[in-house]
């Protein structure tokens, strides 16, 4: 027997390139000092870009520690501008080829089809100016009314490739293309991917916001992402190509945490992140030790309500359980 007043659980991990790894420390406290088993006590993971790896490791199994490394010891590979970096407004800062191997390695072979457990990774396809989200097939699930799901657009496409898409923030990395389409960043338009998750919820699994417990962890965000005097505005001068688009990423998180706030309860939202009035870059690797030591300042001074949420909202299991 099913315990109907169970929440539906859903755990989404926000972009924001090397500052991942302060929401990979943040996952790793929780699990290990909560008890926390995020494949099997959450219902739904969504990620976008650095969120995406997140996503992609808990789907495959991968130990978080493994992920954390992957940041701390491979950042400096992964952002390493080219000897010779393209040319032009446009041109990316670094080459793909570093994450893509680094991804290769973590996820091996396995395709979207492969995996049960059901996944959404955020990507921008802008060769048709349109949202992009990836998704696992739900393999032997039913949905509340007991209809099969029939998700197979992305059941053939490598877990690596979508997580690279999803990962190809402008400027800092080309565009990924994946069959016909030529794929982004999903953070262009879902840098925190709450309101794409809590949609999914109820178009794919029929359930109502106030039913839905969202575990929401972020990267962080800028308080001022210009500042107010700013005399010299143009895209070569004022606007600043990274900080330009860092703006729309805070934007993005802004925005799409704060309609969540009206969408569902505000006791069924766990929020976990931090503003800076300072720039956070999201390939500035000298910042490791520092996002690991804010992580865990973070989650001992919220330790109470983190565990309080989780005993309210995640732990619940079904009563057979």
């Amino acid at each position: 027997m099913k315990d109907m007043s169970k929440k539906f659980r859903i755990l989404c991990l926000d972009g924001g390139g090397i500052r991942g790894l302060y929401s990979a420390q943040i996952l790793k406290r929780i699990q290990d000092d909560c008890g926390i088993d995020f494949y099997n006590d959450f219902d739904l993971i969504v990620g976008t870009s650095t969120g995406s790896i997140l996503a992609g490791s808990i789907v495959k199994k991968v130990a978080i520690d493994k992920v954390i490394s992957l940041y701390e010891n491979e950042g400096k590979s992964i952002f390493r501008k080219s000897l010779f970096p393209k040319m032009g407004l446009f041109g990316s800062k670094y080459s793909s080829e570093p994450l893509k191997e680094q991804l290769k390695s973590i996820f091996e072979n396995t395709v979207l089809g492969d995996i049960e457990k059901p996944l959404l990774i955020c990507a921008t396809d802008i060769g048709n100016s349109t949202q992009f989200v990836f998704k696992t097939t739900f393999n032997g699930q039913n949905d509340s009314c007991g209809n099969a799901k029939a998700l197979v657009r992305d059941k053939k496409i490598a877990l690596y490739d979508a997580i690279l898409a999803s990962s190809s923030a402008p400027i800092f990395f080309p565009p990924h293309k994946i069959g016909n389409h030529l794929l982004a960043d999903g953070g262009l338009w879902a840098n925190s991917p709450v309101l794409v998750a809590l949609a999914e919820a109820k178009k794919i699994f029929k359930i109502e916001p106030k039913d839905v417990a969202v575990v929401s962890i972020g990267t962080g965000v800028e308080e001022n992402d210009y500042h107010i005097n700013t005399s010299r505005w143009g895209f070569l001068n004022g606007w600043k190509r990274e900080k330009f688009i860092s703006m729309i990423l805070n934007l993005q998180t802004k925005t799409n945490n704060s309609l969540l706030q009206f969408l569902m309860p505000k006791e069924n939202i766990l929020r976990l992140t931090y503003t800076s009035d300072k720039t956070l870059p999201l390939d500035d690797i000298s910042q490791n030790k520092n996002l690991l030591s804010k992580a865990d300042n973070d989650f001992v001074s919220r330790h109470a309500e983190i565990q309080s949420f989780i005993n309210n909202h995640i732990k619940d299991k079904d009563v057979n359980q």
